[in-house]
C-alpha cells in the first residue's frame, strides 16, 4: 500500500502478506513448535509469582503462577481462537516477568494475534518492545519483517525504512526473506516521496526475483515491487499539469504525460501477470485511475487564449464551446477507467481475494458511470464504442490526448 496515496489506508487491506511459515507454527502449533524452539535445553528454574487477594467472604486467598504458565494458558487460547484475551496474557507476561525467557515469543506472539486482527499500530507497538527488549533474541529477524510491514501499513515510512535497511545488512536473510526487504523498502521510500530512489529499489526487487525465482514460495513481494515501479512512473506522470498557454504547448504535455502513462500501463500489466490477486486488484485499479485522472486534467486545463480579441460575451461562447469540445475528445478517458474497473472486480470476484483495492475500485466505478451519464453530454453516449473494444494503450491515451 498506496494506501489515500501513494499506498491505501488498509490499507490494503493493506492486504497484509502471507505470513511466513513460523507464525502458522507460532499461532497454529504452539505446544510443539513455539515452546520447542524457544525454551533453552538445561532445566531451569521458573520465576514464580504469587497474588493474595480476599474472597467475597473475606478469606484471605493465593494465586500462584510463572512466566511459562501465562505463556502456555496463552498459546492455548490462540489454539482456541481467542486471540483478545491471548494476547492479555502475553501482555501479563511481559509486564511481570520482564526478563523472563518467555519474553520474547510472548510479545512476538502477541504482535501476530493483534496483526491479524487488524490492530497494526498495537501490533507494531509489540514488535517495537520486543526489538528493543530483545534485540538479539531468536525473534527479532522476523519481528523486524514484521514490522517493517506494518509500518509501511500505518504510513509510518520514515520508521519503515531503517526497519527495512536495518534487515537487508544481516547476511542471514533466505530468498523469500530478502525479496520481503527489498520490496518494503521500495514501499517506504514511495511513500516518503522520494520517487527516483523507490524506483531504483523497486527495479533491484524485480531484478533478484527473476534471479531467485526458483526458491520463492509465491509472486507477493515480486509482484509488490513490481507495482512499486510501475506507481513512481504514475506519479512522474501526474506530475505533468498544463500550463496557461496555446494549444500546441498544451498539446505536447499531454503527449510526454500520454507516454509516461503507456510506461505505466505495461508495468501494471507485469504486476497482473505475476498472478498475486491482491497486487493484481491494485494494479487493475490505478490502471483505471490513471485515465480519470487525464480526464480531470483536461477538463480543468486553463482555456487557450483565442486567436483574435474577442468581446467578453465572445470570450464567454468560446470558453463554452472550449468545454464542450473537451467533453467529446475526453469521454473515451472515462469509458477506459470504467472497463478496466469493471475487469478488476471480474477479477477480485473470480479469485475471492479480499482487499481495499476492490473497495476503491468500486466506488470510483460508481463515480466514472454517474460522471458519464451526468457531466459528459448524455446526449451523445453510446456513439463511441466500448471500452473492451480499445485494446491497444497506445490509442487509448491518444484518444484523449490528441
Amino acid at each position: 500500500m498506496f494506501p489515500t496515496e501513494p499506498f491505501p489506508s488498509r490499507r490494503c487491506l493493506w492486504a497484509m502478506r502471507p505470513v511466513h511459515p513460523f507464525v502458522v507454527l507460532v499461532l497454529c502449533l504452539p505446544a510443539c513448535a513455539s515452546t520447542a524452539r524457544l525454551a533453552p535445553p538445561e532445566y531451569s528454574v521458573e520465576e514464580t509469582r504469587i497474588v493474595a487477594s480476599r474472597t467475597e467472604g473475606g478469606e484471605l486467598s493465593f494465586e500462584a503462577y510463572t512466566a511459562e504458565e501465562l505463556f502456555r494458558d496463552a498459546n492455548l487460547l490462540v489454539r482456541d481462537a481467542h486471540c483478545p484475551d491471548a494476547v492479555t496474557r502475553y501482555d501479563r507476561l511481559a509486564d511481570e516477568f520482564p526478563s523472563s525467557r518467555f519474553l520474547s515469543p510472548a510479545l512476538y506472539n502477541a504482535g501476530l494475534c493483534l496483526m491479524q486482527s487488524g490492530s497494526f499500530v498495537e501490533a507494531a507497538a509489540h514488535f517495537e518492545r520486543l526489538l528493543r527488549d530483545v534485540p538479539d533474541g531468536g525473534d527479532a529477524k522476523h519481528a523486524t519483517l514484521e514490522l517493517a510491514g506494518l509500518l509501511v501499513e500505518i504510513e509510518r515510512y520514515d520508521a519503515a525504512l531503517p526497519r527495512a535497511d536495518a534487515l537487508l545488512a544481516r547476511d542471514d536473510l533466505s530468498e523469500p526473506e530478502r525479496l520481503e526487504s527489498l520490496a518494503r523498502r521500495a514501499q517506504a521510500l514511495f511513500g516518503l516521496g522520494r520517487v527516483e530512489d523507490a524506483e531504483a529499489a523497486a527495479r533491484s526487487g524485480i531484478a533478484y526475483y527473476r534471479v531467485h525465482r526458483e526458491q520463492l514460495p509465491d509472486e507477493f513481494f515480486a509482484a509488490c515491487s513490481s507495482f512499486v515501479l510501475a506507481e513512481t512512473i504514475r506519479a512522474r506522470a501526474e506530475a505533468i499539469t498544463l500550463p496557461e498557454a496555446d494549444a500546441l504547448v498544451q498539446h505536447e504535455y499531454l503527449e510526454h504525460r500520454a507516454q509516461l502513462m503507456i510506461d505505466a500501463q505495461r508495468t501494471y500489466y507485469d504486476t497482473i501477470r505475476m498472478t498475486d490477486a491482491h497486487w493484481a486488484a491494485a494494479a487493475g485499479y490505478r490502471i483505471g485511475s490513471m485515465y480519470e485522472s487525464l480526464f480531470h486534467l483536461i477538463m480543468t486545463a486553463p482555456t487557450p487564449p483565442p486567436v483574435h480579441e474577442l468581446s467578453a460575451e465572445g470570450l464567454r461562447i468560446y470558453e463554452d464551446e472550449f468545454r464542450q469540445a473537451l467533453a467529446e475528445r475526453v469521454r473515451p478517458l472515462v469509458r477506459h477507467a470504467i472497463h478496466y474497473w469493471e475487469l478488476t472486480l471480474m477479477m477480485v470476484e473470480r479469485t475471492g481475494v479480499r482487499t481495499a483495492w476492490a473497495d476503491r475500485t468500486r466506488a470510483d466505478l460508481e463515480h466514472a458511470r454517474e460522471l458519464l451519464l451526468g457531466t459528459l453530454l448524455p446526449d451523445t453516449i453510446g456513439r463511441e464504442g466500448s471500452g473492451a473494444e480499445l485494446a491497444d494503450p497506445r490509442r487509448h491515451v491518444s484518444d484523449g490526448a490528441e
